[in-house]
């Protein structure tokens, strides 16, 4: 999807990548992971606008922790663009991160497939599914509750 997306585009660009992780099963464990020296370069990033590509945001807190590592890097601007997002309660402590653009909302509950994983399962699937009780116990296709349609 993003390659299809970024073919349209008719100036140059350049991508970097990174790896942001604070999940353990379905639950954060409050620790945003950034394997950022793994491949991505931030100081490449000086005096460039950003824009980052985040598949789900829904607490906010990976973002929270990433984008001050790119502004800090002396870029020009830096936006996040998002496919998902999730309506939290109101209960819980949202961040103040905000997507720019964001695809589609989603109901608070574990959403898997489209690039979407269950501790790197179902990332395959290509529909974006709520992930049951029963496919977090057994890891199979039968624990795929309902389709989210948008």
């Amino acid at each position: 999807l993003l390659a299809s997306a970024l073919s349209k585009l008719k100036h140059p660009y350049t991508m970097e990548f990174t790896r942001i992780s604070s999940y353990v099963g379905t639950q954060s464990t409050g620790d945003v992971q950034v394997m950022a020296n793994q491949v991505l370069d931030l100081d490449r990033l000086r005096g460039r606008h950003v824009l980052v590509v985040e598949d789900i945001v829904d607490t906010g807190k990976s973002m929270s922790r990433f984008i001050p590592m790119v502004q800090d890097c002396g870029t020009k601007s830096c936006e996040i663009c998002t496919l998902l997002t999730k309506r939290l309660a109101s209960s819980v402590d949202k961040s103040s991160i905000i997507p720019k653009y964001a695809g589609f909302s989603v109901p608070d509950e574990f959403v898997v497939g489209f690039g979407l994983d269950y501790n790197e399962m179902y990332r395959d699937l290509e529909d974006i599914w709520i992930v049951s009780k029963m496919g977090i116990d057994f890891g199979g296709m039968d624990g795929i509750k309902e389709e989210i349609n948008s």
